[in-house]
């Protein structure tokens, strides 16, 4: 017998281990005190790319505004 199974079997992972659902999450992820520190809001999230590329085209539909009524 194997960690696989059995042989000559389909391969099953087996686990003599029991495992708590605590046990399988960070610590960061298990404390609402972290979120509340001094440290936790001096850095602002990432600005996600929809959000980039959108202010991107609205930049692009106002210079090229700007350039046609200088051209004309």
């Amino acid at each position: 017998m194997s960690a696989i199974g059995m042989p000559g079997k389909a391969p099953i992972v087996m686990s003599a281990c029991g495992y708590d659902h605590k046990s399988l999450f960070f610590e960061r992820q298990q404390s609402l005190e972290l979120r509340g520190m001094e440290w936790e809001g001096r850095i602002k999230p990432l600005t996600p790319w929809s959000a980039l590329i959108a202010r991107g085209a609205g930049a692009l539909v106002l210079l090229g505004g700007a350039a046609l009524m200088l051209i004309h």
